[in-house]
């Protein structure tokens, strides 16, 4: 979800979106339920006045979840240390939890925050984590960011240092283990909040809808991530973008046929019954997903899975904050109007 070379092109990476749950939060349930998500990551660069006008252009926006990115690990003579963007925590402008606390409560409907693990390059990120141990982890972000801050949720986005694909795939076999544990132990540990993970799309239907492709102890992330009464993933942002790029362009035939039909044909394994409710589809602006291209596609999504009867989108998710600043106003009511036709 950043800017980076992929496959020795410069198509550019990013993602920011529109998207929904598949159930709704107790405190954003209503006639017009549908999760806008939006990835942000300006918050901890630029002037005190950079920092809150970027609070009041989102804050006044249609979107609903902000995901702050990127949160950082390091390792170093078994010391964790935790940053975001290259800032430590504690060091983070005092402005910083006033701003956040605003964009939650202050702009009229309520907004979720969630901080995201990730980004181009960040396997290191998860080898930190792994080896300090995930329980102790969690531990650690909750005292040092998720409670001072008022996250309220966690995404994970590890990404190759290089790529092709099977660098990609390669990331994902790496640390199955870890993204189903820091997903299991920050659910136990935080239950009312949001877990996200955002996949490319090829490694989106590999190692979480076809079940082709063992991810861990013989199961998929979907089934190990598994928890009584459903999945302790709330629902999968969708890269399809640079990395994710459909080679023919069919996004929407991709959608159905590779991500929405086999997470249906296995809901009982993986605890998923609405994939129209889970898969957000991610797009970024700078890699030739103009607001008209993103309305277009969520409409031929919705077309070409209406047969499996599982009603429309429920969001979608942009890349990145920067890019759509300057139309924020026509981003925000045209996503929404995609998702609310």
């Amino acid at each position: 979800m950043r800017r980076r070379a992929f496959l020795g092109s410069s198509i550019l990476a990013a993602a920011g979106a529109l998207v929904a749950p598949r159930a709704a939060p107790s405190n954003l349930q209503g006639a017009r339920t549908r999760r806008i998500l939006y990835i942000l990551g300006q918050f901890s660069a630029g002037t005190p006045e950079a920092m809150h006008l970027a609070a009041e252009t989102i804050g006044n926006s249609s979107f609903n979840v902000l995901i702050l990115a990127f949160l950082q690990a390091t390792l170093v003579n078994g010391k964790l240390s935790l940053s975001y963007n290259g800032n430590a925590f504690p060091q983070l402008g005092p402005q910083v939890p006033a701003l956040l606390a605003r964009l939650r409560s202050g702009y009229g409907a309520r907004k979720r925050l969630i901080l995201s693990i990730g980004g181009w390059a960040s396997a290191g990120n998860f080898e930190a984590i792994r080896s300090f141990g995930v329980p102790a982890f969690v531990r650690r972000l909750t005292q040092e960011a998720i409670a001072p801050l008022g996250i309220e949720g966690l995404d994970l986005d590890p990404e190759p240092n290089r790529g092709g694909m099977d660098q990609w795939m390669g990331v994902y076999r790496e640390y199955a283990t870890t993204l189903i544990e820091i997903t299991k132990e920050y659910k136990r540990v935080h239950p009312t909040h949001l877990v996200t993970h955002s996949p490319i799309a090829a490694v989106a239907a590999e190692f979480y809808a076809k079940g082709g492709r063992q991810a861990s102890q013989g199961t998929t992330l979907l089934e190990a991530t598994r928890a009584h009464g459903g999945n302790s993933i709330d629902w999968l942002n969708v890269q399809f973008y640079e990395g994710g790029l459909i080679e023919n362009g069919d996004i929407a035939g991709f959608y159905r046929d590779s991500l929405a039909a086999p997470l249906k044909l296995r809901a009982t394994q993986t605890g998923i019954p609405n994939p129209m409710s889970f898969l957000m589809p991610g797009f970024e602006p700078e890699a030739g997903q103009p607001l008209a291209f993103c309305q277009q596609t969520i409409a031929a999504i919705n077309r070409r899975c209406a047969d499996l009867h599982m009603g429309k989108l429920k969001g979608a998710a942009l890349w990145d904050y920067r890019q759509v600043a300057p139309e924020m106003a026509n981003w925000s009511h045209g996503m929404e109007a995609a998702l609310h036709p």
